[in-house]
């Protein structure tokens, strides 16, 4: 099937589906607003969001909109997959694969501080019908040689068990590593199916978010964790953009200050800003950074892959910060110290 008989529908849809997101006036309402009741009262009477938070019994519960939120992004990712047969499907599929690696995550986080799983586990409820294992049987684990056994079978199985008795200093690192190994190896391989032009617009995507993961990852590997540098490239993701094998060798090999000079060199210099701190401010400069690339594929995006795959990081990044919004007020943070935990960049004032 061409691409321009594949993607007319879908973009048309898309673009109207992306009209119905947050405005900057939503962002700048929902913070001043003086209570997380506030707040969520907004969501609901105000945005697209609203029909999914009307059984809501009390206005202060902030795990409830997200579990809600998150049942919304399944939802749309629903929509959008129905439009695709065949590879494209596949590639879909792949996408979806994310969010068993994310919650895999979350429960071996829950197992390290040991929380029982059945009561930390949050949205993972709703996102559990595509999960490739058992939730019910993973969920009643009770320690982490318990959990890795009631994978056995999976493909997750042979990623985690050589780590099962590591020291909790390093475990997650090494798993959460791993199993992001394992997600973007399952994705890159699904986009190699694709037709030319869409491999190649999904292959600049993914790659420029592997070099992000790279960099965050060796830096925490040098500071965090003092991994030797074997280690360290042997849990680096291949198929990066702009920092090949030999860049991120040289990375491994080098101290804290080395890997800043080097990234202050490149267009991902941001990361490394010394003018806030690094360590707080990293991660949400790696989404800052993947949601501009988002919104300029989706303006750009013609009769191609684009705009499919950018609605859906794009709608991602629009849930986590209203679940910031909602936290930070909850916490006491103010107008301007909740905009700097946004991943979109926000203009007008507040107080």
């Amino acid at each position: 099937m061409g691409n321009e008989r594949r993607f007319s529908a879908i973009n048309t849809k898309i673009r109207v589906m992306r009209s119905r997101f947050l405005k900057d006036d939503d962002y700048i309402i929902l913070m001043e607003r003086e209570k997380v009741e506030d707040q969520i009262k907004y969501l609901k009477e105000n945005t697209v969001y609203g029909e999914h938070l009307q059984d809501m019994e009390t206005l202060d519960d902030i795990q409830h909109v997200e579990l809600q939120l998150d049942r919304f992004l399944v939802m749309q990712f629903k929509k959008i997959v129905k439009y695709f047969s065949d590879d494209y499907e596949k590639l879909f599929k792949a996408l979806m694969f994310r969010y068993e690696t994310e919650d895999l995550k979350l429960y071996l986080r829950a197992l390290a501080r040991g929380e029982d799983l059945e009561k930390s586990v949050k949205i993972s409820v709703v996102r559990s019908t595509y999960y490739s294992f058992s939730y019910d049987k993973i969920k009643t684990a009770k320690s982490l040689d318990d959990f890795i056994e009631k994978l056995k079978g999976t493909k997750f199985y042979d990623v985690l068990y050589p780590y099962r008795h590591e020291a909790y200093s390093k475990l997650l690192f090494y798993m959460e590593m791993n199993l992001d190994r394992l997600y973007f190896s399952h994705l890159s391989e699904a986009a190699q199916k694709l037709s030319r032009r869409d491999r190649e617009i999904f292959n600049e995507l993914l790659g420029e978010n592997i070099d992000l993961l790279n960099i965050e990852w060796i830096y925490r590997g040098l500071k965090f964790y003092s991994l030797l540098p074997e280690e360290l490239i042997n849990y680096t993701l291949p198929n990066g953009r702009y920092f090949e094998y030999k860049d991120l060798k040289d990375l491994c090999y080098g101290d804290i200050e080395h890997l800043k000079e080097v990234v202050s060199g490149t267009k991902y210099k941001e990361l490394v800003n010394e003018d806030r701190d690094i360590d707080l401010y990293m991660e949400i400069r790696i989404q800052r950074h993947l949601y501009d690339k988002f919104k300029n594929s989706f303006t750009r995006g013609k009769l191609d892959i684009s705009i499919s795959i950018a609605y859906i990081h794009l709608l991602e990044f629009e849930i986590r910060d209203i679940i910031s919004i909602l936290e930070a007020k909850k916490y006491g943070l103010s107008y301007f110290e909740t905009k700097d935990y946004l991943v979109r960049t926000i203009k007008g004032s507040g107080e």
